[in-house]
Parts: C-alpha cells; sequence; structure tokens
C-alpha cells in the first residue's frame, strides 16, 4: 500500500511539474494565409486579393508585429483602422501613432502592430504596384511585439534585432548582449553577414552602434606563431558567427604617416571563412587611425547617419558610440517559439522579359489540345480506310444476292415463285428435306450459285447492290514525354465507328462513317487536364482498275468540344477553367496493291493525308490570372507507307484471318502560332509556337480477322505507334460488321 502511494504521489509532482513548465511558455500555432502567385498587369497597385486568396493570418492572440517586404517595386496597406506603428517601419521611431505612412506609393517594406482582427482587416488591403521587372517576391511575416515594442523581426532569416541606447564601450556591450534573451532566444552583439541584413539595420536605426566585430587577440580565436600578431584578422566574436574571419587588413591607407602595424606573418595565416566575404566598410577603413597608436583601433562600429548610413568603421575598444544592436536567433539547439513567414511571387505582365508562356502548365495543356486535334484526324481516316482495305482483302462483297436481280417475291413459297421448279431442280440434287433447303437462312446461298444467277454476274457486272453496316471500336492509350519547356502528357481515349456502305458500280464502293470519341488528357502532375467529345462525319470511296490495284479516297469533317482544367504552375491553389471548340477538315487518298499467294495476301500501299484543325477562341474562368486564347489553326499533313499480309485458313463456320501490319509515317505537319492575352489586360498579346515533336514515326500492329458464312465479320487487334522522339501510343481495337 505505502507502495502504491509512493508511486501516486510521484506521478501528481510529475504532472504539476510539467504544467508548470509548459504553462510558463507561450505556445502558438499560427499561420499566415496568402496567395502563392499573382500574375498580372501591374504597372498600377493591384490588390493581392485579386489573385482569389486574401492575405491573413490565424492562429494568433496578443499584440502582433506584421512586416511585408518587396524584393522589387511598391507595396501598401489602405486600410489602418484601429492598428498602430512599428517603430523602423514606414519612418516610425514609436509604436503608437496611427500607421498611415504605410499608405504610401513609393514603401518596398511596411511594418505594424495590432490585433489579429485588426491585422486582418489592414492585410485584405495589402497592394503591389511594380517597377517594370517581374519575378517580384513580397514576404509577409507575422510575430507577437512582446513587452518590448524596440524589438525588429527580419523576415528574411527569421531573427529579432533591439536597438539599446547606452553609452558604454564595446566590452560593455558585449556583455550586455549576450546577457539578454527574447521569446527564448540567447542575444548577441549584433553580427552582420549579408547585404540584406545590413540594409535592414540601415533602415531601423538613427545613431552610431557597436556591432560584434573585432581583431583584438583578446575575443578573436586566431593563434597565430609565437611573437607574431593578430593585428588585421577581423572576426564576428559573438554569437554563432563567433570566431568567423570576414577580414584580412594588411596594409593601412589613410593619412601621410600611417603607422607601421606588421600584416599576419604569412598570407595563409589570414583566411576568410567559406560564407563570410561580406563587408560594408568606410572608404579606407579599417585604418588603424594615425592619430591613434598603432593597432588600437581593434572593435567595429556601424554609422547611422548622414551619408555614412550603414557604413562600418573601427574604433578602439574604449571608446563610446552612443548605442548597441542586440540580435536574436541563429544560436544552436534554439528556435523562436512564435513566427509566422508566408512568401507570393508576382510577375509583372508589362515587364519586358515576361511571357505568359513560361508556366510550363499552360505551354502543356496548349501542345495537348494540338496533339488531341491531330489524333482525333487520324482516329477518323484509320477505320475507315481500313474498312476499304478489307474489303479489298477479303472480297467478301463479290458475292451476289438474288436480290439484285430485282425479283420482289417471296422466295420461300414455291407456289409464288415461277422460277421455282429449276429451283427445285438444283437443290433436290442432294438427298435433303426440302423445306429445308428453302428456309431463310440458306436460300440465298443456293441462288447465288444458280448457273443464271453466275451468268448475269459474269456477262453483265451484276454485282451485290446490298448495303451493309459495320462497327468499330476501339481503346488507346499514350502518353508525349517530358520535354524543356513543357510537362509529360498521358492520354486515354475510347472510340466507336459506325459506318454503312456499298457497291455502285462494277469496281466502286461507296459509303459514310460516324464516329465518337471521348479523350482524357492528363498534363503533369499538378491536375491540369482535357476532356474531349468529338464527333466526325466521313464519305469514302474505293475504286479499282483491276483485281491487283485500287484507290480508296474520303473526306471528312470533325467536331471536338473541350473542357480545360489548368492549375497554374506558380500558385497550385490556383484553377482556371474553359470550354474550347475546334473544327476539323480532313481528307486522305490511300494507293494499294494486293498479291495473292495461295492462302496468302500480301498488301502494300502508300497515303497522303491532310488534316485542318480550327481552334476556335475562348475565355478562361477564374480570377485576374485568367486568359483569353485567340483563334488557332493547326494543319496536319503526312506521307505513309506500309505493307500488310494475311494468312487465310478455313474453319468450320467461316475463315480465320491472322495478320501484321508495319506502316512508316513522315510528319510534315507545319508549326502552330498560339496568341494569349490576360483577360485583365487583352492589349498585351504573348504567343507561342507549336512545333511538331517528332519527324517520323513507325507504327506495328499484329490482329486477327474472323470471316462467318452468316456474313458476320469480326476483328480485333494491337497497335503501337512509335515516334522519333520516343513518344509512344497504344490502341486495342475490336470492328464488327454484318449486312442488312
Amino acid at each position: 500500500m505505502r507502495f502504491i502511494l509512493r508511486k501516486l504521489a510521484r506521478c501528481i509532482y510529475s504532472f504539476f511539474f510539467l504544467t508548470i513548465f509548459f504553462s510558463s511558455k507561450i505556445v502558438y500555432s499560427g499561420e499566415v494565409t496568402m496567395p502563392t502567385s499573382l500574375t498580372t498587369d501591374t504597372t498600377d497597385f493591384v490588390l493581392l486579393s485579386s489573385s482569389g486568396v486574401t492575405p491573413s493570418i490565424s492562429g494568433y492572440s496578443g499584440t502582433l508585429l506584421v512586416s511585408a517586404v518587396a524584393s522589387a517595386g511598391n507595396i501598401k496597406i489602405t486600410n489602418t483602422t484601429s492598428i498602430n506603428s512599428a517603430k523602423g517601419y514606414c519612418g516610425y521611431d514609436d509604436n503608437t501613432s496611427a500607421p498611415n505612412q504605410c499608405t504610401g506609393d513609393s514603401l518596398t517594406e511596411i511594418g505594424f502592430r495590432g490585433t489579429q482582427a485588426n491585422i486582418n482587416n489592414a492585410l485584405a488591403t495589402l497592394s503591389f504596384k511594380g517597377d517594370g521587372s517581374t519575378g517580384t517576391t513580397i514576404t509577409v511575416s507575422v510575430t507577437p511585439a512582446g513587452d518590448d515594442e524596440t524589438v525588429n523581426y527580419n523576415s528574411v532569416n527569421g531573427h529579432y534585432y533591439k536597438l539599446v541606447s547606452d553609452n558604454g564601450n564595446w566590452a560593455a556591450a558585449k556583455t550586455a548582449a549576450e546577457a539578454s534573451t527574447y521569446e527564448g532566444l540567447t542575444g548577441y552583439l549584433v553580427t552582420v553577414t549579408s547585404e540584406s541584413e545590413n540594409n535592414f539595420l540601415k533602415s531601423k536605426i538613427s545613431t552610431n552602434t557597436w556591432i560584434g566585430a573585432s581583431d583584438n587577440s583578446t575575443y578573436t580565436t586566431t593563434s597565430y606563431s609565437a611573437g607574431e600578431p593578430t593585428e588585421g584578422t577581423w572576426q564576428w566574436v559573438s554569437g554563432p558567427e563567433n570566431g568567423k574571419t570576414f577580414h584580412c587588413q594588411v596594409e593601412q591607407l589613410n593619412g601621410s604617416t600611417p603607422p607601421q602595424i606588421k600584416a599576419p606573418a604569412a598570407s595563409n595565416e589570414c583566411s576568410v571563412a567559406t560564407g563570410y566575404s561580406f563587408i560594408n566598410w568606410l572608404n579606407k577603413e579599417p585604418n588603424d587611425h594615425p592619430g591613434v597608436g598603432a593597432g588600437d583601433e581593434d572593435c567595429a562600429h556601424l554609422y547611422g547617419t548622414s551619408s555614412k548610413a550603414g557604413k562600418w568603421n573601427d574604433l578602439p575598444c574604449t571608446n563610446t558610440v552612443g548605442a548597441y544592436i542586440i540580435e536574436y536567433g541563429g544560436t544552436a539547439g534554439e528556435s523562436a517559439t512564435v513566427s509566422g513567414l508566408t512568401t507570393l511571387s508576382i510577375n509583372s505582365t508589362e515587364s519586358d522579359d515576361y511571357n505568359v508562356f513560361d508556366d510550363k502548365e499552360l505551354v502543356g495543356i496548349v501542345e495537348g489540345q494540338s496533339e488531341s486535334a491531330k489524333r482525333f484526324i487520324y482516329s477518323s481516316t484509320y477505320p475507315v480506310l481500313e474498312r476499304m482495305e478489307w474489303h479489298r482483302t477479303t472480297k467478301k462483297n463479290d458475292n451476289i444476292k438474288f436480290q439484285d436481280l430485282g425479283i420482289s417475291l417471296d422466295m420461300t413459297s414455291k407456289g409464288t415463285y415461277p422460277y421455282a421448279k429449276l429451283l427445285d431442280a438444283y437443290l433436290l440434287k442432294g438427298d435433303v428435306d426440302k423445306e429445308q433447303k428453302l428456309s431463310n437462312k440458306n436460300i440465298e446461298k443456293f441462288v447465288s450459285e444458280l448457273p443464271l444467277s453466275q451468268y448475269l454476274k459474269n456477262e453483265y457486272g451484276t454485282f451485290t447492290q446490298e448495303w451493309k453496316v459495320w462497327s468499330s471500336g476501339y481503346f488507346k492509350k499514350g502518353k508525349i514525354k517530358l520535354k524543356s519547356g513543357s510537362v509529360n502528357q498521358k492520354f486515354d481515349s475510347d472510340a466507336l465507328t459506325l459506318g454503312i456502305d456499298r457497291i455502285i458500280k462494277k469496281n466502286t464502293l461507296f459509303g459514310i462513317a460516324i464516329r465518337l470519341q471521348d479523350e482524357d488528357t492528363d498534363v503533369g502532375q499538378l491536375g491540369t487536364k482535357i476532356k474531349s467529345n468529338a464527333k466526325s462525319a466521313t464519305l469514302y470511296s474505293s475504286w479499282h482498275n483491276n483485281k491487283s490495284t485500287f484507290i480508296d479516297g474520303l473526306v471528312g469533317y470533325g467536331y471536338i468540344e473541350n473542357d480545360l482544367t489548368r492549375i497554374e504552375e506558380a500558385n497550385t491553389s490556383n484553377t482556371l477553367t474553359g470550354n474550347r471548340d475546334v473544327k476539323q477538315y480532313f481528307a486522305s487518298i490511300k494507293l494499294n496493291k494486293i498479291f495473292d499467294k495461295d492462302n496468302f495476301t500480301s498488301l502494300f500501299y502508300g497515303r497522303v493525308d491532310y488534316g485542318l484543325s480550327k481552334l476556335e477562341s475562348f475565355s478562361e474562368s477564374g480570377n485576374i490570372q485568367a486568359l483569353k486564347f485567340e483563334e488557332q489553326k493547326l494543319k496536319n499533313r503526312s506521307i505513309s507507307i506500309g505493307a500488310l499480309t494475311k494468312y487465310k485458313k478455313k474453319i468450320k463456320k467461316g475463315y480465320f484471318l491472322p495478320y501484321g501490319r508495319i506502316e512508316f509515317f513522315e510528319n510534315l505537319t507545319p508549326n502552330s502560332e498560339a496568341q494569349a492575352s490576360y483577360i485583365s489586360d487583352p492589349n498585351t498579346k504573348y504567343n507561342y509556337t507549336v512545333k511538331k515533336n517528332y519527324l517520323n514515326s513507325v507504327k506495328l500492329e499484329l490482329g486477327f480477322e474472323l470471316n462467318l458464312i452468316d456474313s458476320w465479320y469480326f476483328s480485333t487487334s494491337f497497335r503501337r505507334l512509335i515516334k522519333n522522339n520516343k513518344d509512344y501510343e497504344n490502341e486495342f481495337a475490336i470492328k464488327a460488321s454484318k449486312p442488312f
């Protein structure tokens, strides 16, 4: 029992201790919401909220300090209700004024203080004006103002800075800075390691201050050989940069009789540390001024006034300069308990070096529409040409049908058919029941074999006038590889072609085909998509001069409805949509030569294709980033040669014909120009050239056909189109036809 009570007491004590420990720290889970990209005309101020995302903060409490910095151009807020100025921002040196100066038109940095709700009212009016360049970034940061209203936050490096007015010497400033803490961070005498940090400090002070640099061996970590001084080796001697050499002073420049100060004994004994080469000394400094004992100006300070503001100088460490700066942040193992930071990238469309087509997702969707249009023309012509090809290689339409003779009698009733006796004489040669021989199922076959039927066929060219309906369906997958300036495209499509044709003369086939096709194209990985719904009508004819040579031709019209979804590459939360119609006109001519030997049929052919696609003008829906596209004309031209071999094998109910094909294409498609402009800036036009991404390709195909005695025809095949740029398309096709 005593053991249990002891355990319980220990648990209560631990819980109490942890509660006190964590409650002593302020825990923040704040977030900054900002658009990630804004692309627009910034000749005048533009609200950042016009991107579709309003700048705001959430998850914070108490009084906060918010700052915004533009890498180029100018920023401002227009609503300053219920917020206060922040010292060092917008020209203020106090924290109690209304920050009306933050509404000025020539500021690159603004800052203000207030509660979360009031800050959000101000951020909703945050605006930007460009300076003719593009690629500008705006960085917004938020941090609690804390009890010490003299602390400024630098969003570039996440550090805090406090200016302390003090008339002590350099060593006293260093000691005091290192004893200071802020929001859980240990302070140190400021180290200035970049131009942006130096500019930040310059804008926040108006007095001379000590900084944490020295070449005095009391503070530096350099140890030279015996008897050699460390004079001239300037190091940062405070904070996380302690011991980093940033400047080697090897000669004295000021005065007619400079003191003779011995430089480091050898050049390799003073070496600037990697990443610490930034200096901003005043001209001819550091110089160990001749009015002082040789080598006695060992500590650095930063000018805060006059034309020297932001420059460095060396002074005796025992001097006083009136102030010092404490820096918080960067120490290993420490992190600020509070900080919110986000960056917005702005592309100014009025900039000479800006082009909307720098967006790879946009390039991808433009090229995707062009490729889709090309595929649909090809997909509309191929099944029709294949139908005519099948007609000649199988000779399925050669069989004369009894109704071609124009006799409109009921052939199953011998009493109404005057030719019945002759028919009976022919049919009853075999020992088979009469009624079976005269059934609807087999009457046509026997009539076609009658001597009169053969005579009419041979002497007068009486071929079948029967219409035949056929269909072809397929499923296709393919991709277009990643290349410079574009993104991957992957597509899936399925289609159905329905056709009807007949022989109108002894040597001519004529027909019409309708095609319906759906295709989904994924552009890149961000969610950009093209959903296409297409339909076409094709007139076709096949003519032959002899049994082995024939010509196929077609003309057609197509219509595509594209449903477009575009994701901005620079701002993936921005979705733009639109609908674009495409009108197409196409034609194809194919010259064929057939060779028959035993059960093999070989076909050799050449083909010429032409198509014109008119991508109509349309406008996207969305925010200020939405584009208007002008009409784009895309011409398809290609020539090809190919070979097909079929093997004919007799089966119980017809013929089985496996086959293989190879076809070579030369792509003669010219370049096409796409043009777009922002709806918000219609006068600035941007152009992109859609180039053919391959010169030639080869198609490999394997499949089989099944021709049944009852006139049904089936076929299936697998095709792979390989382009010389390593793109490919796979296609699985199923076809069926039956006369009626």
